[in-house]
């Protein structure tokens, strides 16, 4: 057998629930007779004398040191820890499905001998005695016979935990040469699928019906670790069994084969804990209690050991991607968005056209769009950027395969799960007849009207260009159905549409783009290759981390999508810059503000929970409706208390209304002012509503909503009708008092409620319609007609008190998703908010001087930016930085061609340049003393060296497909910054490459920073009009007492000043590179010599042009003269 090494009474996870003593007790002498029962297998019934138990053993506590202090020499053995489970008369476990639990045929495996595998798996170590073996004689032998001695002290070998000798490890279709997917296909055929797995029939056979069950699930989830509810524990078997104690630190238990297992209470941890490593998750519940399924067999007649087990159903299926907020898990811990996203794929002529699909679960938004793309994949990359994706979702069979390697290239840690998806027709079909036209009333949501024919009155026919968009929406829907979240997610009815932020955004009005003639979209434009050069995000260190001073979630989710697209419009941008301003002046009130908004829950998420919580299709329809949960008290009361973290969480929120009551600026007033001057949604009246609608302190405690009056009708209806009950009791025995003439009362309970005791001296005058029911000293207990037929109408109607209740609060949830529209727009509203806080934080934490940037936009003036001071927004707080100025189109030259020596600081000026532009269009300070810019469409970056191996993309063929870009996509308002093009290849043709590049965008005349080391280029482009030369100074200092010569380099020791001077910088010094890095002396002695030839050739060739320009025959002479080589 193999198992798991661990120590002593190892503080393993498993262990913790067990809670059994410690394992460490002295050695027995004697041999324990095993008293369990026999395993049903082979190898028992190959023994025909005696067997010893077949239980593995744990690896001991290594022995003390010499020296230790320890002073427990005694020899110890590690007993097996076993879960111990109680079953009650009711529990699930006292099933007969459980009874075999552990007991396997695998009569089709070969199997060796018990004490074959003895001598193999242990070593004799006379100086380590261990706990002996116990054995078992067959029953069969006689008394007399020959007894099997314990095995000599040995001691255990580490064992890994699945070493080949599980069950599972020895079934012959489980093997990697003989597997095959449930229709019976091996992994080399076209359509295998791995996530099912073919499991023989006969096999079925031998198992118990529980096993059965787990069998039976597994091929048809193969790629899924299975949670298998067996009474109140998750279960693992078999190789799920092996995750659990690798992955989760669970324990093996007793048994033939993998066994491992949690409680219920658990779930979540262990769930999340499987996700985060990238495994999926299937929750298996039992849907029936033990009596639940002795009536089954009892009306069905169905009485064979296969009916006589529980039902089981798969209720959810989670991975990456595909987590919700749910009574059982609380969904993802981490605030950033979680991605599922679907992607269909058309290609012609080497150019693809993409369908899309993307929804954070835990949200429930859907975004859809369609785009043509550029043979590099330029617009989905971007949007992967943008929107990076935990799980990936494309058609195995149409998806190209340059696109298949680009999403494994670039979206590496998301899960990608190629399927066969659904044509664009089955998903409207599916969509109209499950969620959104299942009745005459039924509508399509808002927004996927857009993506539907105007011409198909149905709406099961896409529109002209959204054949894929749809195709991609069925990839999702898909998904969701198999993960069993589509009622939830899709129930939600939030889609909008998406666009690449290269295609024209219509968000701007036609009259500001009338007025300001500005040709660019609402959005700066930084695709995935700006985004990574300048580390704008998902870096260490990157801007979005920087300015992230968000105190909420949904705060933190907004922020992301405004760093990667800083916004175009003017007026929003001013807007923004205004309200930081004052927020920046009042640091009282921000403080105010963060403390408020410190407090509150994860609205966002939260509110898609409550939705959840309250669709009564999913109440209805959903496994987990059926399930039997035995901690349904705890998920009560943590879904009360959800709810009122909602409630109160908006009632804080009015407080920030209050606080912002005399606010100047105006998006303050738009987003925290109630109508008409801000866009604040009043929900005053709703929330006092929901507030009184129940004792929140009494829910709480109980975990249970009681509603009071007005609340919901058919409660009131129901207590009505109890109190009209209660009031005809009352009279009925006031009727009974005036007959007998004494005084009466009902006594009994339950059932035998509202029984007439009666004095025993007025007994007497009990009729026959009097029926005795018992009676005590003194007294008789009578019941009538009228008091059984009250009694059956009081059961009745406390029967539907309590079917009331049961849905009550998913009524109540339901009632207060009414109004999301309205939630979700305080939401949006709060998250502004808190961004804007965080930009004023931002501010406050830089060590020198911010500035609120002047932003303009005029077509009559050329494009220009013009930083003073300006320094890296993301180099926190270093007191010795070196500020840089920076003009760029100021006096009619718009490219700036830099050079410096290695190490100067050229890259990091033109990434504070990208940087501060980026910041000024966001709406914050930025960190320089003046800074003043015209609007900017789009920067594109051309920085540092890499090659793409996964594409087969050399470092210069990546350069030259992000220079083509550049070249195509350009525009008079870009900024582009271009960090030594051409240095991937010789250098006469990176140098001439460079030149070309250089001029074309100089007569572009757009804003570039153009870096290079080709000194030549400098001479070539000096004289250019639009380009003037900057280079990062420094001060070199010879070592004069060294004379320059072949055969020695005199020192230099360069001081590097780190900033931007006028003029071009005579060499780059890189010797001293060379020398900081540890390059021998004599390799750096020879190079010196090489560059001293390589200088005079140039000298040499320099000259000789020159002499050929001359037209006089005494120029030459003069020439030739001074020249001295």
């Amino acid at each position: 057998m193999s198992k798991r090494n661990s120590v002593g009474a190892s503080n393993t996870l498993f262990n913790y629930f067990s809670k059994t003593p410690p394992a460490n007790k002295k050695v027995k002498a004697e041999v324990e007779v095993d008293k369990s029962p026999k395993l049903n297998t082979s190898v028992n019934a190959d023994k025909g004398s005696k067997v010893e138990k077949k239980k593995r053993e744990r690896q001991s506590t290594p022995s003390p040191k010499p020296g230790s202090d320890s002073d427990d020499d005694i020899p110890v053995t590690n007993k097996r820890r076993k879960r111990i489970r109680l079953n009650p008369v009711d529990s699930d476990d006292s099933d007969a499905e459980n009874k075999a639990d552990n007991k396997m045929d695998t009569s089709e495996v070969e199997k060796p001998s018990i004490e074959k595998t003895l001598q193999e798996s242990f070593k004799f170590e006379p100086s380590s005695p261990k706990a002996k073996k116990q054995i078992k004689p067959e029953k069969s032998a006689p008394k007399s016979g020959p007894t099997v001695s314990p095995p000599k002290p040995i001691e255990e070998k580490p064992i890994l935990a699945d070493e080949g000798n599980w069950v599972h490890c020895k079934l012959d279709w489980l093997k990697p040469d003989k597997i095959k997917d449930a229709q019976k296909r091996r992994p080399d055929h076209p359509d295998y699928d791995p996530s099912t797995l073919f499991v023989p029939a006969d096999f079925y056979k031998n198992q118990t019906p529980a096993h059965r069950q787990w069998w039976e699930m597994k091929s048809a989830h193969f790629d899924c670790v299975l949670f298998f509810k067996v009474g109140k524990f998750y279960e693992l078997y078999h190789m799920d069994a092996a995750v659990g104690v690798n992955e989760l630190g669970f324990s093996y238990m007793k048994g033939e084969f993998a066994h491992s297992g949690f409680p219920e209470s658990a779930y979540g941890r262990m769930a999340s804990t499987l996700v985060s490593k990238g495994y999926k998750v299937a929750r298996v519940e039992q849907t029936e209690t033990p009596d639940m399924m002795q009536e089954r067999c009892r009306k069905t007649g169905q009485n064979t050991k296969w009916d006589k087990v529980v039902r089981r159903e798969i209720c959810q299926v989670t991975m990456q991607g595909a987590q919700v907020c749910g009574l059982q898990d609380n969904g993802p811990a981490d605030p950033t968005a979680a991605y599922m996203m679907a992607i269909a794929e058309e290609e012609s002529n080497g150019c693809s056209t993409y369908g899309i699909c993307f929804v954070d679960t835990s949200i429930g938004l859907f975004h859809l769009g369609q785009f043509q793309d550029d043979k590099h994949s330029s617009r989905l990359l971007t949007t992967l950027a943008h929107y990076p994706p935990a799980l990936l979702i494309y058609d195995r069979k149409t998806t190209t395969a340059r696109t298949t390697k680009l999403l494994s290239t670039h979206c590496h840690s998301a899960r990608r799960e190629p399927q066969a998806m659904w044509t664009p027709e089955k998903t409207l079909k599916t969509l109209a007849e499950k969620y959104y036209r299942t009745n005459a009333d039924g509508e399509w949501p808002d927004g996927i009207k857009p993506f539907l024919h105007e011409g198909d009155a149905l709406g099961l026919t896409p529109a002209a260009n959204c054949y894929l968009a749809i195709k991609a929406l069925g990839g999702c829907v898909s998904c969701l159905t198999d993960c069993l979240l589509d009622i939830q997610v899709l129930g939600m009815n939030q889609f909008t549409s998406y666009a690449p932020p290269d295609v024209l955004n219509e968000t701007l009005s036609q009259e500001l783009k009338d007025e300001n003639r500005w040709e660019g979209g609402s959005t700066m434009v930084l695709d995935a290759i700006t985004l990574r050069n300048l580390r704008i995000v998902q870096d260490e260190g990157c801007l979005y981390e920087r300015l992230n001073f968000c105190s909420t979630h949904m705060g933190k989710r907004l922020l992301y999508q405004w760093v990667c697209a800083p916004s175009c419009n003017l007026s929003v941008i001013k807007e923004r810059q205004e309200a930081v301003k004052e927020l920046f002046e009042n640091q009282e009130i921000c403080q105010d503000a963060k403390s408020i908004l410190t407090t509150l829950p994860d609205l966002e998420r939260l509110l898609a929970k409550v939705h959840a919580l309250g669709n009564l299709k999913r109440s209805k329809q959903h496994p987990d409706a059926r399930a039997i949960f035995y901690e349904e008290k705890t998920y009560s009361k943590r879904k009360v208390l959800d709810f009122i973290s909602v409630l109160n969480g908006f009632t804080a929120a009015l407080k920030l209304v209050e606080l912002f009551n005399g606010t100047d600026a105006k998006l303050l007033k738009r987003i925290m002012q109630f109508q008409p001057d801000g866009k604040y949604p009043d929900y005053r009246d709703t929330l006092k509503f929901f507030k009184e609608a129940f004792n929140q302190t009494q829910a709480e405690k109980e975990g249970r909503i009681l509603p009071g009056e007005g609340v919901d009708q058919e409660y009131d209806n129901t207590i009505q009708l109890i109190k009209e009950i209660e009031e005809e009791l009352k009279e009925y025995l006031s009727e009974q008092e005036k007959y007998f003439k004494c005084r009466l009362s009902y006594v009994g309970s339950d059932k035998k409620r509202y029984q007439i005791e009666i004095p025993q001296s007025a007994a007497a005058k009990a009729g026959s319609k009097y029926t005795m029911e018992g009676a005590r000293k003194g007294y008789k207990r009578f019941s009538t007609h009228e008091t059984k037929e009250l009694l059956a109408r009081m059961i009745a109607a406390e029967e539907q008190k309590t079917n009331v209740l049961k849905d009550l609060s998913r009524r109540i949830f339901e009632k207060f998703s009414s109004h999301y529209n309205q939630w979700e727009t305080a939401v949006q509203c709060l998250s502004t908010l808190d961004i804007l806080l965080a930009f004023t934080e931002f501010a406050r934490q830089q060590s020198d001087g911010v500035c609120l940037p002047e932003i303009t936009y005029n077509e009559d003036q050329k494009p220009y930016i013009n930083i003073t001071e300006g320094r890296h927004p993301c180099i926190a707080n270093v007191t010795d930085f070196i500020p840089n100025d920076t003009r760029l189109g100021m006096d009619g030259t718009s490219l700036l061609l830099l050079t410096g020596p290695n190490m100067g600081g050229k890259s990091t000026l033109m990434r504070q340049a990208g940087l501060i532009t980026v910041l000024a269009h966001l709406g914050s300070y930025v960190p320089a003393e003046q800074c003043s810019l015209s609007l900017v469409d789009r920067i594109f970056t051309r920085l540092g060296a890499s090659d793409d191996i996964f594409s087969g993309q050399s470092t210069f063929l990546v350069e030259m497909n992000e220079t083509a870009a550049i070249i195509r996509h350009a525009t008079l308002q870009s900024l582009v910054l271009l960090d030594e093009l051409g240095r991937g290849t010789s250098t006469y043709d990176g140098t001439a490459i460079a030149s070309g590049v250089c001029a074309a965008l100089a007569d572009r005349a757009c804003r570039v920073i153009f870096s290079t080391h080709y000194h030549s280029l400098v001479h070539h482009l000096s004289a250019h009009p639009g380009i003037m030369l900057g280079h990062m100074a420094c001060m070199v200092e010879t070592d004069e007492s060294t004379p320059d010569s072949e055969d020695q380099i005199p020192e230099e020791t360069i001081t590097f000043l780190y900033k931007l001077s006028p003029g071009a910088c005579p060499k780059s010094y890189g010797f001293n590179a060379a020398r900081l890095a540890g390059i021998p002396k004599e390799i750096t002695l020879r190079a010196h010599k090489i560059s001293k030839n390589l200088e005079k050739e140039a000298t040499c060739v320099r000259a000789f042009r020159d002499i050929l320009k001359f037209e006089k025959t005494s120029d030459v002479r003069s020439m030739l003269a001074a020249l001295s080589i």
